[in-house]
């Protein structure tokens, strides 16, 4: 919409006595280009800005009221006072990352790019080197967030090369550099590659800080929104891709979580699947609730809600349920539907009389869906701690 013409009459004569031409350059509003006429204002009333049109363009010229998540390259943000802290050498940093967002649900459970935080930006644009699962995507994240390189190196550590991407880091911590670690999408090690990493420099270099930059992490998002009970999680991470150990996995994380809430990672293609499985574990009388947090924090984030019967019939009724990695959710039993208590080592105590060893461990540890290594444990303190 064109703006409204100046209210001060124009003229070509300004050479007038005690007039002066206020004459505020072309500015570029979306793509047009703001018409001006050169307005004869009185001397006296020339700070006075008596052209509205003129007060708003000056405005957009200063950047009020301007908006903008993405920052500028090598500057720092003026939109808030942000205490930078000189980066640590030698250091590593674990820096939270967002995914990078596209048109169509993506394979990370989370990633909107606003997600990103102050703190990650400074470690980013600093480090003298960032170690990435994959250097393509960490590559494309870095140039939509206005971070360059600048002969920086991007190097990558994925599940493949670990031990060699954590002997690399060391040589270059022992150079007094500090690095960067960061996943596709979310905190580095949460069902991402980097333990051997840290674990590398914990053992090779125990005096370099390891240091955290938090900031998204699907676990964390998908527990704040699913209105689960959150005072106790057993994360399983991905379950296996096999059918025999896919299902074992499953019942066994079942058993443990029976009294808290289990959240589990999965692909698009194997949700329903799992979703099945699940169905048939539990009980018919075991209404346990479930959440299915797809695409947190993104375009076509949703979060359904319900039993293990109206989550599958809302998943098989709209095929774009099925897409974009998701974080599914098992609350455990409610307090009435739970069973008595099981005291392992008191069924261990009552098997071992009967069978042996060996057998009766195995048995105790299935009763009371304890691992039987952790039995073991238990049984030698106790026999060690007897007078």
């Amino acid at each position: 919409m064109p703006l409204a013409p100046c209210a001060v009459p124009c003229t070509a004569r300004p050479a007038a006595a005690g007039l002066a031409v206020a004459r505020p350059p072309r500015v570029r509003v979306g793509r047009r280009h703001a018409p001006w006429c050169s307005a004869v204002v009185p001397v006296s009333a020339v700070g006075h800005r008596l052209c509205g049109a003129f007060r708003r363009c000056e405005r957009r010229r200063r950047g009020h009221g301007r908006r903008s998540l993405r920052p500028a390259s090598g500057a720092r943000s003026k939109l808030v006072d942000v205490e930078e802290i000189e980066l640590e050498r030698p250091a590593l940093y674990m820096v939270a990352t967002c995914g990078t967002p596209g048109s169509e649900p993506s394979r990370w459970p989370i990633g909107n790019l606003s997600d990103i935080t102050l703190r990650a930006l400074q470690v980013l644009r600093e480090v003298d080197v960032i170690f990435a699962e994959d250097t393509r995507t960490t590559g494309l994240l870095l140039s939509r967030l206005g971070i360059q390189l600048n002969q920086r190196l991007l190097l990558p550590c994925h599940a493949f090369n670990e031990e060699q991407a954590g002997q690399s880091l060391l040589r270059k911590l022992r150079d007094n550099q500090c690095a960067a670690l960061v996943s596709d999408a979310g905190t580095p090690l949460i069902s991402d590659p980097g333990y051997a990493v840290v674990r590398a420099v914990r053992q090779g270099a125990p005096q370099v800080p390891v240091r955290s930059v938090p900031g998204c992490c699907a676990l964390a998002a998908a527990l704040s929104v699913a209105g689960l009970p959150c005072s106790r999680v057993l994360f399983g991470g991905f379950l296996p891709s096999g059918g025999a150990a896919r299902l074992a996995e499953l019942r066994s994380l079942l058993r443990q979580a029976s009294t808290g809430t289990l959240v589990l990672y999965e692909a698009p293609h194997r949700l329903l699947n799992t979703l099945e499985m699940l169905r048939d574990e539990l009980d018919a009388e075991d209404a346990r609730e479930l959440a299915v947090c797809r695409e947190l924090t993104k375009r076509y984030e949703t979060v359904l809600r319900g039993t293990i019967d109206e989550i599958l019939m809302e998943v098989r009724e709209k095929p774009e349920n099925q897409k974009g990695e998701v974080v599914l959710l098992v609350a455990g039993r409610a307090e009435s539907e739970r069973g008595p208590a099981v005291d392992a080592m008191e069924v261990l105590r009552i098997l071992s009389a009967e069978l042996p060893e060996s057998r009766a461990v195995a048995l105790a540890a299935k009763i009371a869906g304890v691992p039987k290594k952790t039995l073991r444990l238990a049984q030698r303190a106790r026999a060690n701690a007897r007078p």
